[in-house]
């Protein structure tokens, strides 16, 4: 009989925050029981925003060589239009980056963290939406209507925790047992909001791994002052204590959930 999962370990009452010297250092002790899966959830860059540097590019230059060297995969959230689903495809891709106001420099951004993993030796893998699903996305309006964002969600949710699987299943070089997952700071959750919860892998895969799952989301100050449902988070107050992005700082919300708050000024 297979051994069950551990129960996912209870948020702290108050969450507790830490200066570090930096987003490395803030990782690099956690490398010691690498194995299973670590999910990275960051807020997404807008245009608002575009000028400050984003999570994606600080995780790719900083965080990724601490990980590389104990990873064998990396799966990223987006994915790649290929043209082949026709005007849904080309309605859907064009309705998400107007809606979520996403720069243009993102798409590059994702190239380059795809790039260097596979140059450090992690085999990078994107998710793979099908022409059916385009069509599920365009809506009952067809291409001239407004993209379905419950199903966005769900269908993205679905792709990234079959990827996790996936990824479980395929051979791991000796020494590198983790899967790394980045994408949005929801679906990785631990602790969603129960009106939430139907879009996230977090305890999911929790259970698949008995236990070998963490979530850590990195957030840019910027961006955080930017999303004024952040300020009613338990971690918040905490994130304020410490310093409010003079420094790097790492937030224990309990041991398999973590934050880590980058320092505030780092431009593009």
């Amino acid at each position: 009989m297979a051994r069950p999962a551990p129960p996912v370990p209870a948020p702290a009452p108050a969450p507790s925050a830490a200066k570090v010297a930096s987003a490395p250092a803030a990782i690099t002790p956690w490398m010691a029981d690498a194995g299973g899966v670590i999910a990275f959830g960051e807020l997404h860059q807008t245009r608002a925003t575009a000028k400050v540097r984003s999570s994606i590019a600080r995780f790719t230059d900083e965080i990724l060589p601490v990980v590389a060297p104990y990873a064998s995969h990396l799966i990223v959230e987006t994915w790649i239009t290929r043209g082949e689903c026709g005007e849904a495809e080309e309605h859907v891709t064009k309705e998400v980056a107007r809606t979520t106001e996403r720069p243009v420099e993102t798409e590059s951004e994702i190239m380059k963290l795809l790039r260097r993993a596979k140059e450090m030796g992690v085999a990078p893998h994107v998710l793979d939406v099908g022409c059916d699903e385009y069509k599920v996305l365009a809506g009952q309006g067809g291409t001239a209507g407004a993209v379905d964002y419950d199903k966005l969600l769900t269908i993205t949710n679905q792709h990234l925790e079959r990827a996790i699987g996936q990824g479980l299943l395929l051979a791991r070089a000796p020494g590198r047992p983790l899967v790394v997952v980045y994408g949005g700071a929801l679906h990785n959750d631990l602790f969603p909001d129960p009106t939430l919860a139907k879009y996230t892998f977090g305890r999911h895969v929790h259970a698949a791994t008995r236990g070998a799952y963490r979530e850590i989301d990195l957030y840019v100050p910027e961006m955080v002052d930017a999303t004024p449902a952040l300020k009613t988070e338990p971690w918040y107050k905490a994130w304020q204590r410490a310093g409010a992005g003079a420094s790097d700082v790492l937030i224990a919300r309990n041991p398999r959930s973590s934050i880590v708050v980058f320092r505030r000024g780092r431009a593009q």
